[in-house]
């Protein structure tokens, strides 16, 4: 038998060699190592891994993309339920990855780059397909090492109208857009697309698009079944980024669409054509609250319900230049056809917003503490908290609804 002698500022690491089947005193700690044949253990049972589905009635859900900035090469999607905040699962998006949920929501689409070496080597950049009721992964498609990586937003990755191509922002810095063709598991081709950024798919011409340019433009172009393109206008300069910058978010129903700019005005495009068309602009700041300085802030930082008739924007006061990342104070709402604003709502720090695609539940991500809250949804505004959620992600700012 043999006898291990140690001083107590040793204790913390001896004492787990000591419990298994020794005795030891108090003083100077003896440890009496226990016969060998009494220190012999059972081997543990060899574990088996399985892979499990979401269950079917959690139709309820929310994807939050977490670009993980302290370890950036290790970003997430995390999935929730909306109606308990329960965890569900989570997607990997590798280094700054950017992603987007089909029109049918059964699958799920991430853009997202890997190097040989885990931070050197060999670049290979993918758009991973995944199913949306297992999170498992189905197959990849090999992109042009091009795409942009950046923060997470909405515009980056988008599906067209019909579901059948992808869409996947590129910046080196030259700007353009990788076509890809799921039925053919393929790349088709890549659109030049100088100063503009952000897919913005038309509704009712499923090889259409339209993107913000950063002349204060839109551009819209138009492609063949082969994806070249046939068509491309802009339109006249819309705003002027050194006095008011539209924020690059856009929301959307149907061929509407709806851009906030820094100072709180408003304006909708029709891009169903082949160049697009602006319905209405309109201030959703008045004049007492231009006062107090009342801006948007966030990043996905306003929501328009699915049937186009009322819009929540993440507001803070005293704002100036520099302060449209900021978090809300307060969430207004407002009617989209008369521009009332209808109620105001504590901001509880959000920096995004969305609905659910039935237009019953309104999501924000705290962008102070981390968490998400998760509103019942009335037609004058945020009703009620329905779920909080204590850790939504580390740095998360983008967020999209399953149902």
């Amino acid at each position: 038998m043999s006898l291990h002698i140690f001083t107590t500022h040793h204790a913390p690491r001896w004492l787990a060699r000591c419990a298994l089947g020794a005795t030891w005193t108090a003083g100077a700690l003896l440890c009496h190592a226990a016969p060998a044949a009494q220190a012999t253990m059972e081997p543990l049972a060899a574990e088996t891994l399985t892979a499990s589905r979401i269950a079917r009635e959690a139709t309820q859900r929310v994807y939050v993309a977490d670009i993980a900035i302290g370890h950036i090469s290790d970003g997430r999607i995390r999935v929730f339920d909306a109606q308990q905040g329960k965890f569900l699962g989570m997607v990997s998006t590798a280094y700054a990855g950017n992603f987007t949920v089909n029109p049918a929501a059964h699958e799920l689409y991430v853009a997202t780059t890997h190097l040989s070496r885990s931070s050197r080597g060999d670049r290979t950049d993918v758009l991973e397909v995944h199913d949306t009721e297992s999170l498992g992964f189905k197959y990849e498609v090999i992109l042009p090492p091009k795409r942009a990586q950046a923060l997470n937003y909405r515009g980056l990755v988008r599906t067209n109208s019909s579901g059948n191509w992808v869409l996947v922002q590129n910046a080196t810095p030259a700007t353009s857009i990788t076509v890809v063709d799921l039925t053919q598991r393929k790349v088709l081709t890549e659109v030049a697309t100088p100063g503009c950024w952000g897919v913005l798919p038309s509704a009712t011409h499923a090889m259409r698009f339209s993107m913000l340019c950063g002349d204060g433009k839109v551009a819209t172009v138009t492609l063949n079944e082969q994806g070249q393109v046939t068509d491309r206008q802009t339109t006249a300069q819309l705003f002027d980024a050194d006095l008011d910058a539209w924020f690059h978010h856009a929301e959307q129903v149907g061929d509407r669409y709806w851009f906030v700019s820094f100072k709180g005005v408003l304006t909708e495009l029709d891009v169903s054509g082949p160049v697009a068309v602006v319905r209405q602009t309109r201030s959703l700041v008045n004049a007492a609250a231009a006062r107090q300085g009342w801006r948007p802030g966030g990043y996905q930082n306003f929501a328009v319900d699915p049937s186009g008739q009322r819009l929540v924007v993440a507001m803070h006061a005293q704002g100036s230049e520099g302060t449209h990342k900021r978090p809300a104070q307060q969430l207004w709402t407002f009617d989209l056809q008369s521009g009332k604003r209808l109620s105001t709502v504590p901001g509880r720090g959000t920096i995004s917003l969305t609905f659910s695609r039935d237009g019953q539940r309104l999501q924000g991500l705290d962008g102070e503490r981390g968490g998400m809250t998760i509103w019942r949804w009335s037609d004058m505004g945020p009703k009620s908290v329905q779920t909080t959620v204590v850790k939504a992600g580390e740095s998360s700012m983008h967020l999209e609804s399953h149902d």
